[in-house]
Order: structure tokens, then C-alpha cells, then sequence
């Protein structure tokens, strides 16, 4: 089953996103700082991360850069009620998979979980063929 980290403040919306994913097969957990959570993947293993973009602490941003520069190369989700298109370049350039504003759609958001897992098992010149 593909692993799920989920990084929201948010104990409601932590718990929405849960239980919107929970029912496709996937294994949840849930952290409300980036620092937990990357303190968690220094010796866990994720498949996906979904996390909010401001945070206390490190921000989801600079969650998603730090994936991208270590040793994890799961994708990134950003949910947000505050994203501003300077935000989302920023996101991009940080190779978030994909940004939801909040309220967020949740069939939407999962089936961006399933694209983005499917995306990540292909290799990497075959992603970047299908880009072109």
C-alpha cells in the first residue's frame, strides 16, 4: 500500500484529508509541523506528501524544497488558502506536483494523489519524454 504523509496545522482539515484517502487503500499519517514530519522521513519512508503551505515553523515550501534537495523524491501536494500566483512559480520551481486552494475538492485532490504516485513509479526519461 502506497504511504501517505499529510502535514497540516489544521486538525480538521488534517482529518479531511485523511478520510478522504484513507478508503482508496492508502496508509495515512498525519504530522502538524514540517519539522516532525521531516524529522519522521530522516528514517520513515513516504510515497506522497500533502502538506499545507503556511505552517509554524517551516513552511510547506520549505518542506518541498528540502525533499526535492535530500535523498526523498516522493511527490508533493500543497493545499493552501494562500496562494498567490508569486506562490504558485514558487511552487513550481520547488517541483510541487500539484497546489489546492482551500476548500479543496477532495475527488480532485485524489486523483492527483493517484497521477502523481502513478508519475513517480515511471522512469525518469520516460517522464521526461511525456513532458515534452
Amino acid at each position: 500500500m502506497p504511504h501517505i504523509l499529510i502535514v497540516e496545522d489544521e486538525p480538521v482539515t488534517s482529518w479531511a484529508l485523511a478520510e478522504g484517502l484513507v478508503d482508496d487503500g492508502f496508509t495515512i499519517d498525519t504530522f502538524r509541523t514540517a519539522e516532525d514530519a521531516w524529522r519522521w522521513l530522516q528514517s520513515g519512508r513516504s510515497d506522497l506528501v500533502i502538506t499545507d503551505l503556511r505552517l509554524p515553523g517551516m513552511s510547506g515550501l520549505d518542506l518541498a524544497k528540502k525533499l526535492r534537495r535530500g535523498r526523498h523524491a516522493q511527490p508533493v501536494i500543497v493545499v493552501t488558502a494562500y496562494g498567490t500566483p508569486e506562490t504558485l512559480r514558487d511552487l513550481r520551481r520547488a517541483g510541487v506536483a500539484e497546489c489546492f486552494s482551500k476548500p479543496f475538492p477532495i475527488d480532485g485532490l485524489r486523483r492527483s494523489v493517484r497521477d502523481a504516485l502513478v508519475a513517480a513509479t515511471r522512469p525518469r526519461a520516460a517522464r521526461v519524454r511525456a513532458k515534452a
